[in-house]
């Protein structure tokens, strides 16, 4: 099984396209990729600290889910509004799209991928895990694992996964097991198709 296991601390720290914020980046394809050079996805986690703009990605699809705080309302302009405020509850939008978000509250946390449609498909799924789950792996993709809370075992790998660990799963086995730790875990899973 070819994996990788990283940490909050071994994320790549970087502004806003914008220049309004920072976004903690954990994984990217092809590795490397900027956002000038241009990737087939990018996986990262952002600060919203104050209401402001989105930075606009034109051509790439995006995914958000708040991971902490209160949340914020998302203004697509014409497109309408959607209230992510929900905890791990995915937002799906086109990065075209004009997005202003309006903190609810304080600052928060997303967690935020987004893909190039023409390289890829992405099939995002959050869920609490209380007891052993088994993940399938279809053939030609990537499963990403990200513990948004709690702890997680992989026994095929032998890893214990923290709070805001990513595992990023590219062959191997069909099937991945997990594992929650005491108290249970919330889990983002994304699995990445090529096109």
């Amino acid at each position: 099984m070819t994996w990788q296991h990283i940490t909050p601390e071994e994320g790549r720290r970087m502004p806003w396209k914008n220049g309004g914020g920072t976004t903690l980046e954990l994984a990217v394809e092809p590795p490397g990729a900027s956002l000038e050079s241009g990737f087939r996805w990018r996986l990262s986690s952002a600060e919203v600290g104050v209401s402001g703009p989105f930075s606009p990605f034109p051509g790439l699809e995006r995914w958000l889910l708040l991971l902490e705080g209160e949340g914020f309302d998302l203004d697509f302009g014409p497109r309408g509004r959607v209230r992510l405020t929900e905890p791990l509850a995915p937002v799906r939008f086109s990065g075209d799209w004009p997005a202003t978000a309006t903190l609810v509250g304080g600052p928060c946390t997303d967690f935020n991928l987004m893909v190039d449609p023409r390289c890829c498909h992405a099939r995002v799924e959050s869920f609490r895990l209380a007891s052993p789950r088994t993940l399938s792996r279809p053939a030609d993709s990537a499963l990403l694992v990200f513990v948004a809370g709690g702890t997680v075992h992989v026994p095929e790998a032998d890893l214990h996964l923290g709070r805001r660990h990513l595992l990023r799963v590219e062959d191997g086995p069909d099937r991945l097991q997990l594992i929650p730790g005491y108290g249970g875990a919330a889990l983002v899973v994304v699995e990445l198709r090529k096109i």
